[in-house]
């Protein structure tokens, strides 16, 4: 299984993200530092947005942000390959590329290097390079992506042709951008009316993650899809200023821990997956993101037990036999994962010493 940008860099920086009229979030200078190394490349890296699409999107409009969902290849049953069929854990790379997945990717992971090398060298160079990605991509009419996700993860022969609710876990590493202009607000990055630009985006985007059909699906998915609705809603709606909805859906996470974890920490709806061990890690990434943002709100999720006496400590407890030796995996388990796979999120917790490695 493929993780995230925002999974691979926020588990490890451990970020604290906070509303614009709450203190700023903390940040672990030393893996910022190494994000900020990684801004040389990210000053040479072509913009692209989701107007570069190589194939029309199927509502008609370039600005739309479309993806093809990976597990999903040509019916062989049918000549013309539709509908397309499910194969768990199988990446259909081909049918990925031809859509925006990739480009949403790398505009979250240059704008985080670019405002990590402001934040510690204040670069302006880098500075206004993230800014030239955030008017693309937020600002500028003819490649502005249009704040919803419609057409994301499409299934050919499903549904028309739309998006489905788990086109939501695409749009998760904007909550890195979010963090990325809190990180920018003294930059030359972006002038006031193009902030407020980018306020408006994000403002808009979060009413689309409420009241869509797709996104409410997601937003009540019992597995990992609704703990990364939670993970990228909640500093969405802390930048958009609204702090109500993201206490209330810091409060309405809990659920989720009851729902998906055990009493002996097992993730039931993430082991079955051919990528068991993989998955369960995925998910307790999202609900660390969440953690984070509650903290802020004084809502203590490391330490909260739901009635069933499920926990997230629990859960990492019950991973962590394997986190030496992830081939002993009673589960399935593809993709192979590397030793100390679980010890960003272990440190995090308190189960881990600081020093280690």
């Amino acid at each position: 299984m493929t993780r995230s940008i925002f999974a691979n860099i926020a588990a490890t920086l451990s970020l604290t993200t906070a509303a614009f009229a709450l203190p700023p979030f903390q940040l672990n200078e030393a893996d910022l530092a190494r994000l900020a190394a990684e801004a040389p490349s990210a000053l040479r890296a072509k913009i692209e947005t989701v107007a570069d699409k190589p194939l029309p999107s199927p509502g008609g409009d370039p600005r739309n942000y479309v993806s093809y969902a990976r597990y999903y290849w040509p019916n062989p049953d049918q000549p013309d390959g539709l509908p397309f069929v499910s194969r768990d854990g199988q990446h259909n790379h081909e049918q990925v590329a031809r859509g925006d997945r990739h480009r949403i990717g790398r505009f979250c992971e240059n704008v985080a290097r670019l405002a990590a090398a402001w934040h510690l060298r204040r670069d302006e160079a880098a500075a206004r390079r993230a800014g030239e990605w955030l008017r693309a991509w937020f600002v500028t009419p003819a490649t502005r992506m249009n704040p919803h996700l419609d057409y994301a993860q499409v299934r050919l022969g499903h549904h028309g042709n739309r998006g489905n609710a788990s086109g939501v876990l695409d749009s998760r590493d904007l909550a890195l951008v979010v963090d990325a202009l809190r990180l920018l607000d003294d930059a030359p990055a972006l002038t006031t009316p193009e902030r407020e630009a980018v306020r408006t985006w994000f403002g808009e985007f979060l009413n689309w993650l409420e009241t869509a059909p797709t996104a409410r699906a997601e937003r009540a998915a019992k597995n990992n899809h609704g703990s990364w609705f939670f993970a990228q809603a909640i500093p969405i709606a802390r930048f958009a200023g609204r702090d109500d909805l993201a206490r209330q859906l810091c409060e309405e996470a809990k659920i989720l821990i009851a729902h998906q974890i055990r009493p002996d920490g097992a993730q039931p709806d993430e082991i079955r997956r051919v990528d068991g061990l993989g998955y369960s890690r995925f998910n307790l990434e999202a609900h660390a993101v969440i953690a984070r943002h509650a903290a802020a709100y004084g809502i203590d999720l490391w330490n909260y037990v739901a009635p069933n006496g499920a926990s997230l400590r629990v859960a990492l407890e019950f991973l962590r036999p394997y986190n030496a030796a992830p081939e002993k995996w009673p589960h399935s388990q593809r993709e192979k994962l590397p030793a100390g796979f679980l010890d960003a999120l272990l440190r995090e917790a308190g189960l881990l010493e600081p020093s280690r490695s």
